[in-house]
Order: C-alpha cells, then sequence, then structure tokens
C-alpha cells in the first residue's frame, strides 16, 4: 500500500473518531419526587443497553449518551419514564409515585381497604415465593412472615397443622386458635391441610379487636385471610409448578447412647467392667434407635393450573398432587386437590360467581410416641440373625427364630463365662420391640372435603350494590387403627382394630350492602348486613377385639366388640354487621364497626353479644409541614380500640361443649344395670368470652421508603372467661363451667423494611420483625393458686397464680446430683440416670416439703424474630430467612422415659446416701424445666429465571428453576435435650408446656421449576 492511501485511511478515520466523539456526550441531572425531595438509588439506565448509573444520595447522576438515544429512568414506587435524548446537557427528573400502589388494597373482611387507609393492625403476605417451600400445609409456609403470630411445629407428623398463635393465648377452657376464612368462608383450621399453596395469592392477617371485631364473636384470636388467585382479562394462560425434595430429622445427641462410651466410662471410673456390660459388647450391636425410627423421606408436589378470560368472564382452574412421606417410620401423606373459579358480569349491573374446590387426603399416622420407642437400650437388635439368636433364653423363649422381632427378655439369663457361675439379666423392660410397635400397627386418617361458594352482586346505584354469598363446606373423614398381635407385649389378647366416620356440614348465608364512593376529599366506605350460619355433625365408631393373626384386619374377624356408639350434633349461628370507613384529604382516617352475634351454644338470655370495635389514623406525612421532608416519606399514626369474643369451648367433650347451658344426660353401667347420669351442671347465664384491645401504632417510612415499616403496642384483656370454678360437692361435681377471670397479654410489634441496594441489575433488601409478648393471669375467681398436673402417674405440677402467666411450671429447685457412689449400677441401663435428685431449701427451715415450691418458668417466648434478605441479580435470585424464638421453657418429661427415671435399680442406696431428706424425684423439680430458645435458618432459595430469548425458543413464557432448603441448622439451648423445643402435647391453657421428647424438626432440601405457557 503506497504513503498516499495510507495517509488518505488515516484521515477518514481520525474525521470518523471525530464525528462519533461529536455524538457522544454526558448528561448531568437530577432526579427528585413531586415534593422535590432527591431520590438516591434511582436507576438511570440507556434504553436497550447495558449502559446505566444510579443516583448518589442527593439524587444527582452522570451518564454518557448518545444522540437520538433515550434514558430510561426508574425507582421501585415511581412510575418508569423515558426521555429521549436529543442534545440536552442536564435534565430535572421528576418521578411520579405509582398510582397503583398508592391504590393498592387489603382484604378486611367482607371488602377492601386501600393500605394508605388502614387504621388497625393489619400485614399482608404477598405468595411470591411460598409456593417453593416445600410444605405439606400453607401455614407451615407463614413461619417468621408476620410479626406478632408464632406459629409451632407441634408435631412432627407429614400433614400435621402446626400451632398458631396471634398475640398470645387469651383463653383456659375456649380455643386460642385464630379464626381461618377462605374466600369470604370460615373454616377450621384442619381445612389448610387441603389446601395448595399454589392457589394461594394473599394471606391478610387482622391482628388487632379493631380489625378482627368485623367478625365479633370469633375474631378474638385474630383472623387469617385467605384469597384464592383469580382469573385474569387475555388469552389463556397455563403454569405448571413442581419440587421434589427430601427430608432428614434433627435427632437429639442428648439422647444417644453408647455402649463403648459408656464402658469407657465405667472402665475409668471403676478400673474394670462389670458382668453387665461385657455382655452388651458380646452381642456386638450399638445402636442409635433414632436412625430406626427417625428414617427420613421424600416430598413431591405438583400443580397444574389454567386462568384467563374476557373482559366479562374470567376463570381459574387448578389441579394439584402433593406426597409427604415425612420422618418418621410409617408416616405418610398424600393429598389430591382442584379448585374451579368463576367471575362473570351480566349486563352492567350484575355479577355471577362461582368457587368449587373438592380435595381427597390419606394420612398414614406414625402410630407410637417417640419417648416410649427411643428408650430402647443400644445392643437391642431389631430382627434376631444367625449371631444373636444364639443369646436367646430357650428355656423361656424356645420358638423364637431368625428373622423374629428381638425382645430385652430374650437375652436375660445368659451364662456368660460358659460355666454357670454368671448368668447375666440385662434387659429393663418387657416391652416388644420399638420397631414393632410401629411397623406392626397400621393406623389411617382418610379426608373428603368440598367447600364453595356461589354469588351474585347487583349494582342499585352508582357506589352502591348488594351482594348475597352462599357457601358452605363438607368434610367425612374416616379413620382405621390396626393394632397387630406383635406391636403389644401381651399378642394377640391385645390385638385390636378400630373403625370411625364423621360427616360435617357446614353451610353460612351472607346478605349485605356495600356502598364505596369518593366525593371530593371525601373517600366513604361502608357495608351493612347480615349472616346465618349452621353446622351438622354426624358419626359412628366401633371397636374390636380378640383376634389370633394379622391376616384378618376387619371387625368381622373379632371375637369381641368392645364398643359401638354414634353421635349426632348440630349448631347455630347468627349476625348482623356494619362497619363504616371514612377518608378526608388523604389524611384523616376513622373506622367503626359492630358486630352482634347470637349462637345456639349459649342461654335464651345470654345468646347475643355485642361488638363494637373503632380506629382513628393521621397521616402525618400528608400535611405541608412535611410534604417538602428529605428523610421522612411516610409517617402514619394511628390507634384502634374494641371488643372480640370467643364462643368455643374445649372441655374434651363435643356435648358439653355445644350444649352447655342446659343439663346433660349420659349413659353408665352400675351393678350390672344401664343408668343416666348427670355429665355437667347446667348454666343458662353462660355467655361470651370477651376480648377488650387497645393498640396504639405507628407506619414509617424514610427516604422516599429507603427504609419503612411499623411499630405497634397492645394490650388485649380477656374476661368472662369461660373456666371451671369450684362448687359444692354436694352438687355431685367438683367444678362448674363459669364466666369468671381474666388474662391479660400486652407487648410489642416491630416490622422493619430496608431497600439496601436498588440498582437495574443488583437489588437487595433487607426484612427485620420481632414480637415481644407478655402474658399475665390477672383474676382467677375461686380457682387462683390451683395446682394441676397432666398425668397422675406422673405428677409434676403446674400452678395458676394471678401475677403469673396462665401456665406457669411448679415444684422444686435442684441444688445438685446425687454423686455416682451412691447409686445401684450406675452404668445399667445404657444411658440410665438415678430418678432423684437434692433440691434447695428455700425457705430455710432445714426441711423440704411444699413451702419449699416456687414457680420454676412457663412456655410462653419473650420475644419472636425473624430477618429475611432477598437478593436478585439480573435473572438470578437468592433469599434466606433466620427465625427465633426466645424466653421460652418446656416441661421435657421425655427425660423421664428415655433417660429411664423410672428404674428404681438405678436409685441411690438409701443404706448409705447422706442427707436423703433432701432428695426428690426430678420430674418435681426444675432438672426437666428446659430453655426452649431456638435459631433456626428457616428457608434459603436459590433460583434462576431463564431469558426470554431461551424462552421463546422452547415455546414458554416463562420457565425457572430453584433449590431451596428448610431447617437447614437448627440450634437450641445448651440444657435441651429433646427433638424439637417448638413440639408440646395438647393438654390445656393450664397445664401447657409439657413434652414427652417430641416429634423431630426435620431439614428439607429440593429442587423445582415454575414454567409458564
Amino acid at each position: 500500500m503506497n504513503f498516499k492511501l495510507k495517509l488518505m485511511l488515516l484521515f477518514v478515520g481520525l474525521l470518523s473518531l471525530q464525528t462519533f466523539a461529536q455524538d457522544t456526550f454526558t448528561v448531568t441531572g437530577t432526579v427528585s419526587d413531586s415534593n422535590n425531595i432527591p431520590i438516591p438509588g434511582a436507576t438511570v439506565l440507556v434504553q436497550n443497553t447495558t449502559r446505566g448509573t444510579t443516583t448518589d444520595f442527593d439524587g444527582n447522576f452522570s451518564i454518557a449518551v448518545s444522540q437520538g438515544e433515550a434514558l430510561q429512568i426508574s425507582y421501585l414506587g415511581y412510575a418508569t419514564q423515558t426521555i429521549s435524548i436529543e442534545n440536552q446537557q442536564s435534565l430535572n427528573v421528576v418521578l411520579q409515585e405509582d398510582t397503583n400502589q398508592l391504590d393498592e388494597v387489603v382484604i378486611v373482611g367482607y371488602g377492601t381497604r386501600k393500605k394508605v387507609h388502614l387504621t388497625g393492625a393489619v400485614a399482608q403476605v404477598v405468595n411470591e415465593d411460598l409456593d417453593q417451600i416445600a410444605v405439606a400445609r400453607v401455614d407451615d409456609a407463614l413461619v417468621g412472615q408476620i410479626a406478632g403470630v408464632n406459629i409451632s411445629a407441634t408435631e412432627g407428623e407429614a400433614g400435621s397443622a402446626p400451632t398458631i398463635r396471634i398475640r398470645g393465648v387469651g383463653s383456659l377452657n375456649g380455643d386460642s386458635a385464630p379464626l381461618v376464612v377462605v374466600d369470604g368462608l370460615p373454616v377450621d383450621s384442619d381445612f389448610l391441610g387441603n389446601l395448595d399453596m399454589n392457589e394461594v395469592q394473599s394471606f391478610d392477617v387482622l391482628k388487632d379487636a379493631a380489625s378482627s371485631a368485623i367478625y365479633g364473636s370469633r375474631g378474638a384470636n385474630g383472623v387469617i385471610l385467605i384469597t384464592t388467585k383469580q382469573g385474569k382479562t387475555g388469552k389463556t394462560k397455563f403454569s405448571y409448578n413442581g419440587y421434589t425434595g427430601f427430608k432428614e430429622a434433627k435427632q437429639s445427641d442428648a439422647y444417644y447412647f453408647s455402649i463403648a462410651e459408656t464402658a469407657a466410662a465405667e472402665q475409668a471410673a471403676t478400673g474394670g467392667l462389670s458382668d453387665r456390660t461385657r455382655y452388651k459388647q458380646l452381642i456386638g450391636i450399638d445402636r442409635d434407635w433414632q436412625d430406626v425410627i427417625f428414617d427420613g423421606g421424600k416430598i413431591e408436589s405438583h400443580s397444574l393450573s389454567a386462568r384467563g378470560g374476557s373482559e366479562d368472564t374470567k376463570f381459574s382452574a387448578s389441579l394439584g398432587y402433593l406426597h409427604d412421606e415425612g420422618v418418621l417410620l410409617t408416616d405418610d401423606y398424600k393429598r389430591y386437590n382442584m379448585r374451579l373459579k368463576v367471575d362473570t358480569n351480566v349486563g352492567e349491573r350484575v355479577k355471577l360467581g362461582a368457587n368449587i374446590a373438592p380435595s381427597y387426603s390419606r394420612r398414614r399416622r406414625f402410630d407410637g410416641s417417640t419417648h416410649d420407642i427411643l428408650r430402647q437400650t443400644p445392643w437391642l437388635p431389631v430382627y434376631h440373625d444367625a449371631n444373636t439368636i444364639q443369646y436367646v433364653d430357650r428355656n423361656v423363649y424356645p420358638d423364637v427364630q431368625i428373622g423374629d422381632y428381638a425382645l430385652q427378655r430374650h437375652f436375660d439369663n445368659y451364662d456368660l463365662y460358659g460355666d454357670g457361675s454368671a448368668l447375666v439379666d440385662i434387659s429393663n423392660t418387657s416391652n416388644t420391640n420399638p420397631a414393632a410397635k410401629v411397623l406392626e400397627r397400621d393406623r389411617n386418617d382418610y379426608k373428603f372435603k368440598i367447600a364453595g361458594s356461589v354469588y351474585a352482586q347487583y349494582e342499585i346505584a352508582e357506589g352502591l350494590s348488594f351482594r348475597t354469598v352462599l357457601s358452605g363446606d363438607y368434610q367425612n373423614t374416616f379413620r382405621d387403627r390396626w393394632q397387630g398381635v406383635e406391636s403389644n407385649r401381651n399378642g394377640a389378647s391385645a390385638a385390636s382394630y378400630n373403625v370411625s366416620n364423621e360427616n360435617r356440614f357446614h353451610v353460612v348465608s351472607e346478605n349485605y350492602f356495600t356502598y364505596d364512593k369518593v366525593i371530593g376529599k371525601h373517600d366513604i366506605s361502608a357495608i351493612a348486613g347480615l349472616s346465618g350460619e349452621k353446622w351438622e355433625w354426624q358419626g359412628d365408631s366401633s371397636a374390636g377385639t380378640g383376634y389370633t393373626s394379622d391376616l384378618l384386619k376387619t371387625l368381622s374377624a373379632a371375637t369381641v366388640l368392645t364398643s359401638i356408639g354414634s353421635f349426632k350434633l348440630d349448631e347455630r349461628f347468627q349476625s348482623y354487621f356494619g362497619r363504616l370507613n371514612y377518608a378526608f384529604d388523604n389524611k384523616y382516617l376513622a373506622s367503626f364497626s359492630y358486630r352482634r352475634d347470637g349462637s345456639s351454644i349459649f342461654g335464651v338470655d345470654k345468646k347475643f353479644g355485642d361488638f363494637p370495635a373503632a380506629s382513628l389514623g393521621w397521616r402525618v406525612s400528608e400535611e405541608n409541614f412535611l410534604n417538602n421532608s428529605s428523610i421522612i416519606s411516610d409517617l402514619k399514626l394511628r390507634v384502634s380500640y374494641g371488643y372480640t369474643g370467643n364462643k368455643d369451648i374445649d372441655t374434651g367433650s363435643d356435648v358439653i361443649d355445644l350444649y352447655p347451658s342446659i343439663p346433660l344426660l349420659g349413659t353408665a353401667v352400675y351393678n350390672s344395670q344401664a343408668a343416666f347420669v348427670a355429665l355437667n351442671i347446667q348454666n343458662p347465664t353462660l355467655q361470651w368470652e370477651r376480648l377488650e384491645e387497645f393498640n396504639p401504632g405507628v407506619d414509617f417510612g424514610f427516604f422516599n421508603g429507603v427504609v419503612s415499616g411499623s411499630v405497634d403496642y397492645y394490650e388485649r384483656k380477656s374476661d368472662k372467661l369461660l373456666l371451671y370454678n369450684p362448687v359444692s360437692s354436694t352438687t355431685g361435681f367438683s367444678s362448674a363451667l363459669v364466666n369468671l377471670g381474666q388474662v391479660k397479654n400486652s407487648g410489642w410489634e416491630l416490622e422493619l423494611r430496608t431497600r439496601n441496594v436498588s440498582t437495574e441489575k443488583f437489588r437487595w433488601s433487607t426484612t427485620f420483625l420481632a414480637s415481644m409478648n407478655e402474658n399475665e393471669l390477672t383474676d382467677f375467681a375461686d380457682a387462683n393458686g390451683q395446682i394441676l398436673n397432666v398425668d397422675s402417674k406422673r405428677a409434676a405440677e403446674w400452678i395458676n397464680l394471678v401475677g403469673n402467666p396462665i401456665s406457669s411450671y411448679y415444684g422444686w429447685v435442684v441444688d445438685r446430683d446425687i454423686p455416682l457412689e451412691y447409686l445401684n449400677n450406675p452404668y445399667h441401663p445404657v444411658g440410665g440416670e438415678a430418678q432423684d435428685v437434692y433440691v434447695k431449701d428455700l425457705n430455710g427451715d432445714g426441711l423440704i416439703d411444699d413451702d419449699d415450691k416456687t414457680i420454676l418458668g412457663d412456655p410462653y417466648p419473650e420475644l419472636i424474630w425473624s430477618l429475611t434478605n432477598d437478593f436478585k441479580f439480573g435473572n438470578l435470585d437468592f433469599s434466606f430467612l433466620f427465625q427465633g424464638s426466645h424466653g421460652a421453657e418446656i416441661r421435657n418429661m421425655g427425660d423421664q422415659y428415655i433417660f429411664n427415671h423410672f428404674n428404681s435399680a438405678q436409685d441411690f442406696d438409701p443404706a448409705i446416701t447422706p442427707d436423703q431428706g433432701f432428695i426428690k424425684e426430678k420430674i418435681f423439680t426444675d432438672d426437666i424445666i428446659q430453655d426452649a430458645s431456638y435459631i433456626a435458618l428457616r428457608n434459603v432459595n436459590l433460583g434462576y429465571n431463564f431469558s426470554k430469548d431461551i424462552t421463546d425458543k422452547l415455546g414458554l413464557s416463562s420457565f425457572r428453576l430453584y433449590v431451596t432448603g428448610q431447617n437447614l441448622m437448627y440450634l437450641t439451648a445448651d440444657d435441651y435435650t429433646g427433638f424439637n423445643p417448638e413440639s408440646i402435647n395438647d393438654t390445656s391453657p393450664t397445664t401447657y408446656g409439657y413434652q414427652r421428647a417430641g416429634s423431630p424438626v426435620f431439614r428439607t432440601i429440593s429442587i423445582g421449576t415454575n414454567i409458564e405457557f
């Protein structure tokens, strides 16, 4: 190439570079809101490119652009703005608040309300990724999602319901669970076991009395409103959501006993090994029974849905299947469900709709108890093999063969040295094999449910409409329980078969007017209506014994029918309700509600209860003196006061619970003659429990919503409690059901949300929730100071004393353990402990008696918190949730079983033990009162959304893969010995906190996908 040509090309290149340099220039600017407050962290992106930046703390930005390009400015909570570049050197961008977010509504019962107009304590959780949490029930996925709502996994079986408490326990013989309403239909908590999370749109929780008073006598414990997904206008969209996961039980290190470790301790302490220990080593088995009973399992879920419709008619249809194998031996849960939801406009004034949701579930139970099964010694095999069969005492058990279940007594009377000098016994129970207790039993629950509703709505005039709804549900539950010949140490004589069949009908009719109108600065919303409700229960049960084998598991094969029974019960409910919501200039807010409920449960003069409520709010941030604040972007003060009630009695007898105001008779047999007996003392003046609540709160937002949240204080008093009060024994009863007593719950709730980073490529947000609750018995009438126990054989005590929590542990305080040198057989059985302990003489009189007993703790947590972090980087997202509970204690009676506190052969030697007057059984002391605090990594989620290029090639609208984990970390207190500090036996509010080792917490790792097409 000659020099002239090279020079020409160089000139052209320089000219092109100069032209490009002239077309590319820097634009500076400021981004602010409509009040001229700078917005830090706003994204400024050159449209259709990857070039972008974010505004600094003062809302300033600088970016290189070319002529004809466009800038896209966005920020969460504001409408995105696009500006074409035509030689501008500087920009002053004003973002407007997103009207969709300003109009965001929450469900408040019989309607909705704008979130900014709320004056009560209402929390909302939208199902954005809850359906990716691998749990069998929708309520399990709410753990750590709402401040003030405590959800505890009290049972470990697949499909079992958790215990839900909103702002503490406020009833003694009533139900303390919240009311659950699904698409307007009140349901029992068991219904949530047949609801598919993929169907759920949102959860709205009414926590204070002013919010829940619209539900009157059922709002005392809060209300959980569940809204299912609806159809949308447009082309029908199909979606598939599914996951498969694997579950593993968290075991207890304290309950693991090793023969090797025990032998080493014995060798170190005594310089040798006893014959019993040598024999156990000879058998050659050193197993942890937790590995057998906690066998783990798989969980899988599949859901297919179709949603779409026209402007006039929208529909949503779904099918779902879930299979949860649980983590306990024989534990298994399967659910099949479907839902069809249709809404249509008939002309301009009439709307019609229908919603139907049938489901079927089968639940095979873990028919046993962890505390009983796991108290077996580690040397015991499950089945006899060629090695263990040689140790069987053939004089007593001549027919035992290889493959039979091994019993501890099989191994007694063993000639250890072969010369008859040492016949060794090593059993400490005559029970059957622990695996046989479970495997040779078959216990099942089969449930068919169908829930549905139809409605019609007519627009009478602009803003005024009338709505009528007929809804209800039907449930059939069939249960059977087979206890096989080898499931019990008594063999065939203990074999039995039980069956029961129960039908429940529930119908609700609601008719109400609604009025919604904006007149200038006045926003008015009102409802008024009435409803009627009816329940009917009927069922029968039978039981048989006398089986000689496991071949025929039917009632017809029984030689004796031990029981045959049937029942039929009903309840009626009638209500009148109204509510008025008012907002002036989006600043001054008010809400008033009233409900009058009548129930067939109570007497003629006390059937109806009245439940008014009121709340006020002031959006201070809308005032002129805060309009220009660069710090406070949202500030609302609110206060609420109201009454709710509780009609649900839980005495343990369904008949008494439904008809307590009238005299009831039952049947009995005396001297071989049938007779009638009184079941209760009638009380025609019995009435509703009443809850009174005061709740001031603050909602806040700083730096244009970068920091937002709320603080609530509440004080709720439950009075007119439905409780048993002592009466004269001349009545034939020791106590009668009356309205007496008062319980107070007070506490704080905090919600704090931050947008830490918000750019086009990377987002990071954090949510912190915390709640503190104090429970206090403030009046207990003549029952004050009563001392109770759950089990007379293991009579650990609770006390119900004014000034303390409802359920307080009572007993002696441990001073020290009894030294091993004073114990008989301290190394047999393996893992055994003395059942006694030295206690403290609290009053210093030199004696140990009831005057030395004191309150040892209570089962109520002082602080519950959760911390969630969400990250999004391009198409990749990651989130995790930590949750913790602190301050509660449990009475773990499982220690008595698993540490063999029953074993008198391992007790202290009365001939040599000093200070025996200061010794008491451990179950009556704080030895088994344990710290129930925990910190758990509840949820971890890692997901990837495939790009549009890939989904287009696959013919899909969207495609996501994710991996999740639940309870990957679960830390408990050092002194806690059980499997799950949340697992508490269902006793009563006055003896709450009782645990027998408990069901295990389980870890889950799953992989899943969301596909839309």
